[in-house]
């Protein structure tokens, strides 16, 4: 369910799990497809930021994953460039698996991360689809391109963090952006409540 009209249904860790266990089993690509959506839940990147992502934006001069990776200004809104925290486990299993058995081996010229069928590039618009599929073929119906990144803005809030830190994780330069992206969860309000 949609928290307002035009806006993703976020998703927690839970629901996430399906949507990769339903991706590992069914997808034609489950590597990438598992990764594609671990970087959309875990890092919070836009659908634009994903399809940007050169293989030197996360790997290190030893071919390793970095800790943070550098987005750079042609990849974000505004230009702004930025920066998306890549320190969850499940994060790094996957996309490293994916890039040691998939991608490191697809012979292609082109230095981005993910690659389509066609060994290209994603554009914004086939990979905003893309990933809206992989959610509704999961069961997630009103799940988009940006369910991921809301989900890590809902998740966060969820556990606390403050809303400013969710601002500087998401890279909004307005909080009000923020606080559209948080969904007031109801079961979060009820426990609230029972302990005073």
């Amino acid at each position: 369910m949609r928290t307002r009209e035009g806006q993703s249904r976020s998703l927690n860790n839970e629901e996430f799990q399906v949507v990769i266990d339903y991706t590992l089993a069914n997808s034609r690509y489950p590597l990438r497809d598992s990764a594609l959506l671990a970087v959309s839940f875990y890092c919070g990147l836009r659908v634009m930021e994903i399809a940007e992502l050169d293989l030197e934006d996360i790997l290190n001069s030893e071919g390793e994953l970095k800790q943070t990776f550098a987005l750079r200004k042609v990849a974000t809104k505004g230009a702004k460039g930025g920066v998306a925290y890549a320190s969850h486990a499940s994060l790094r299993e996957t996309l490293s698996k994916y890039i040691v058995q998939i991608r490191s081996i697809k012979s292609t010229d082109s230095k981005a991360v993910f690659v389509s069928k066609h060994l290209k590039r994603f554009s914004k618009s086939s990979l905003s689809r893309h990933l809206g599929t992989l959610y509704r073929k999961a069961g997630f119906e009103g799940a988009t391109g940006y369910a991921g990144r809301r989900s890590l803005g809902r998740n966060l809030n969820r556990n606390g963090v403050s809303i400013f830190n969710i601002q500087k994780i998401l890279r909004h330069s307005d909080i009000k952006t923020t606080q559209r992206y948080i969904d007031v969860d109801e079961d979060m309000l009820a426990n609230l409540v029972s302990t005073v």
